[in-house]
């Protein structure tokens, strides 16, 4: 194994570490989520803000997967016969995404997977919808 394969392994070590660490501020509620105010940096709305900060877990997990399924199947190369299985564990990553990561930013569900903070919380495509009401009521 290379010396870059091992920093590689190192360094998604450390990426699986630090999303132990945010998921547990998430699920607690002691996030930087919890705010109405998302950083600077953040192009998107504040609905869409707190949705990412609900989906965290899932958006992070789906990821990391991923990553992980590109570092090994650099590891067992395009000629073993691990490498169809290790890519189709990589789209299921991506499924989860699409399937359940979005739903949770956008609509707040499945409830199960939703920090517990925030399961009553209305998703990003309520909030848009009730701002929209409230913006013609005017």
């Amino acid at each position: 194994m290379s010396v870059e394969m091992v920093m590689t392994i190192a360094f998604f070590a450390l990426l699986v570490f630090g999303y132990l660490f945010a998921v547990a501020r998430v699920w607690r509620g002691e996030s930087e989520f919890d705010g109405d105010d998302p950083p600077a940096f953040w192009p998107f709305s504040k609905a869409l803000w707190r949705g990412t900060g609900r989906a965290l877990p899932v958006l992070g997990a789906c990821v990391l997967v991923i990553i992980g399924t590109g570092i090994t199947s650099d590891l067992v190369g395009t000629d073993s016969r691990y490498y169809d299985p290790v890519m189709a564990i990589g789209v299921l990553g991506l499924l989860g995404l699409f399937l359940v990561a979005f739903p949770i930013m956008y609509l707040n569900r499945p409830k199960l997977l939703v920090p517990p903070p925030w399961r009553d919380d209305p998703g990003a495509v309520e909030e848009w919808r009730a701002a929209r009401t409230q913006r013609r009521g005017r």
